[in-house]
């Protein structure tokens, strides 16, 4: 985040539209994935097909920017949607989401994406960006009572300074300061 900037976040009524919106079985796998483990654009075109416990149910993550990789378990919706579009795929690509090209998705393709299903669904333009799914679901957590380590944890924080940074968006902070 940049300093003196407000972090840009969906309110979970704005997620839930974006989630009804998604089209393809990429897309609807995709975008879920990244909200509810707080990935990275970039972190999204690491993950590899290998990186996926299916048997387990889990998803190894390798974080980028100083953050702490792991292995995660999958929301079982998640599961099934990424499993539903990996036998849309008869490729032997070792990425686990691809471009219609076939290749991992770059920079641009995200940036695309959300401008389509944003404007879609009504979202201000200053929210459009594939970030703000990151920024999201740490307020939604926190929001929802999740511990403050469990946000870390499921952003790959190295330094919980970066996690509380998110407390200032809650609606119970924002609540107290009226």
């Amino acid at each position: 985040m940049v300093a003196n900037r407000p972090l840009i976040y969906w309110s979970q009524d704005e997620m839930a539209r974006l989630f009804k919106a998604l089209a393809g079985a990429r897309d609807k796998a995709m975008f879920p994935l990244a909200y509810h483990h707080g990935l990275r654009a970039s972190e999204v075109s690491l993950l590899l097909r290998a990186d996926l416990e299916d048997r387990r149910g889990r998803l190894s993550i390798q974080r980028v920017k100083g953050s702490l990789s792991g292995v995660y378990p999958l929301e079982s919706d998640d599961l099934r949607r990424v499993r539903a579009y990996l036998r849309t795929r008869s490729d032997d690509s070792p990425y686990l989401f691809l471009s219609n090209r076939g290749a991992p998705l770059e920079r641009r393709s995200y940036w695309d994406l959300v401008q389509k299903y944003g404007q879609r669904v009504g979202i201000v333009r200053e929210k459009l960006r594939f970030h703000a799914l990151r920024h999201s679901i740490a307020v939604h957590l926190l929001d929802a009572g999740a511990d403050i380590a469990f946000v870390r944890d499921r952003l790959g924080h190295a330094n919980i300074q970066n996690t509380l940074v998110y407390m200032r968006y809650t609606t119970a902070t924002r609540d107290n300061q009226t």
